[in-house]
């Protein structure tokens, strides 16, 4: 903003004294005799309805702001509002356009402050104020004609709201980062389960396909099509999209064991538990040291078989022609249980391999869940003592 003062010079024409007087103080470095000035002028009669009043004001509080000697940043602790709320008066009359290029210049400084005090207030999980101040910078930064910078403010206004759980919010800013192309897959993914959860099919499906079209190199793109067609229970287009979003990886040693678990994620989703068994072990053999795969595996095997023990519990016992479907069902649920067990010690092996203590943490979650399944499933094949051994340890993590 320096650069800005420094480069600013009117006559005084007609300008009320205490205009002029705020002006030449401003620009000699006096702030406060500048601001006492200025805040005498857009209370007059004479000078309150004249843009370049408001103009003034906008750029000497906002060198209070970005002054760098305290007692001139102590005049105005509410610098931000003051600066902001009088440029936008000055965008308001100066209905000949003379002090645009300054006042977007002083809004995209304030927005920028905006945007640094919603950081700030997330940070600290205080989502409403971090909303507050975010809201201000998208609008600070779309008035200066700088729209494109407000992409990290409506993420953090996005982001606090679905943490307070106003959905209508999180979808207000998170469609306008999707109307401005945002490359951000959080978003995305954020709005298709939103839509998804309210069984709006649509709505979820537009998402995806924006998604594509704004983001045409991104694989996870193609997974979130792959989901969508599945919505409507297109297996065959879904299929198509998976294929597309691993040709796109299957050069990167790094990216496609990756996708592969997230392919098979969605084969298993749509039923195709085959399709789902061949990607995650085509994973595996890639990478056979992870834990994605391991755990995602594990975890489809010991589902099923709930599912089938689920089903079993729901046959009327006293229905003798039901009898056989019962014993078939626990059996194969027992087959699925003992196929879980080596997947899913090798996600616990893993994650206990780990250094990083934030990948640790991370993890622990999913650790847990691992933990249970395996002490329901030892139990179930009389593994007591392993059993035993893992219920101390979900306890152990419970009061961590």
């Amino acid at each position: 903003m320096t650069a800005v003062f420094a480069a600013f010079a009117l006559t005084a024409g007609a300008q009320s004294q205490n205009v002029w007087g705020a002006f030449t103080d401003m620009r000699k470095g006096y702030l406060d005799k500048a601001k006492s000035q200025i805040d005498a002028a857009c209370l007059h009669e004479d000078t309150k309805g004249d843009a370049k009043t408001w103009c003034y004001k906008a750029l000497i509080y906002s060198q209070i702001g970005g002054s760098e000697k305290e007692k001139y940043r102590n005049l105005a602790p509410d610098w931000a509002e003051q600066s902001y709320s009088a440029a936008l008066e000055c965008q308001r009359l100066d209905t000949k356009k003379e002090f645009e290029s300054l006042v977007n210049q002083v809004l995209n400084f304030v927005a920028q402050e905006y945007y640094n005090q919603a950081y700030e207030a997330y940070n600290g999980m205080k989502y409403s104020k971090a909303i507050e101040f975010a809201e201000k910078s998208i609008v600070g930064f779309n008035k200066s004609g700088n729209s494109n910078y407000a992409q990290d403010a409506m993420l953090i206004a996005g982001v606090c709201s679905l943490a307070t759980r106003d959905t209508v919010n999180t979808l207000k800013h998170f469609n306008q980062m999707v109307m401005g192309k945002t490359d951000n897959n959080y978003v995305y993914s954020t709005l298709f389960r939103i839509h998804k959860e309210k069984n709006d099919r649509a709505n979820a499906m537009k998402v995806a396909k924006t998604y594509v079209s704004n983001c045409k190199t991104d694989y996870y793109a193609y997974l979130m099509l792959a989901e969508g067609y599945l919505l409507f229970n297109n297996v065959e287009k879904s299929k198509e999209q998976i294929n597309t979003a691993l040709r796109m990886t299957k050069d990167s040693v790094v990216l496609y064991p990756k996708v592969l678990v997230l392919a098979a994620g969605v084969l298993e989703r749509s039923g195709d538990y085959d399709g789902a068994i061949a990607k995650y072990n085509e994973s595996l053999r890639l990478k056979p040291n992870q834990f994605e795969a391991n755990f995602s595996l594990g975890s489809m095997y010991y589902n099923r078989a709930a599912d089938k023990i689920n089903a079993a519990n729901a046959i009327d016992p006293f229905d003798d022609s039901k009898t056989g479907q019962y014993e078939k069902l626990n059996k194969e649920a027992q087959e699925l249980f003992r196929q879980s067990i080596p997947y899913l010690e090798k996600a616990v092996a893993y994650i206990d391999g780990l250094t990083d203590a934030n990948e640790k943490a991370y993890l622990r979650a999913n650790l847990y869940n691992a933990l249970s399944a395996l002490e329901i499933t030892y139990t179930r094949f009389d593994m007591l003592k392993e059993a035993q051994a893992i219920q101390v340890r979900r306890e152990q993590l419970l009061k961590q």
